[in-house]
């Protein structure tokens, strides 16, 4: 196995993602190449999930509670067990 760069470990692109959404998006979209198909399609739902919460607080406070349940429903859906 390759031997990863510090920014594409799988514990530092989860924290970015959890951290600062926008920033980890774009490091595994960035790097989409260096990840197997798998990994980067898991790694891209966190971060859509993530990015989609991260966005509510830009949203009136009367829609905020309501697209929080839909982002958690959303999310919930797909990363359900088959």
């Amino acid at each position: 196995m390759e031997k990863r760069k510090w920014y594409l470990k799988p514990i530092v692109i989860i924290l970015m993602i959890i951290i600062a959404p926008p920033i980890g998006y774009l490091n595994v979209f960035f790097n989409r190449k260096k990840f197997e198909p798998s990994e980067r399609l898991g790694y891209l739902a966190i971060a859509t999930v993530f990015a989609a919460l991260w966005l509510t607080k830009f949203l009136p406070n009367s829609w905020r509670i309501p697209a929080i349940i839909v982002v958690a429903l959303i999310g919930m859906f797909i990363f359900r067990k088959k």
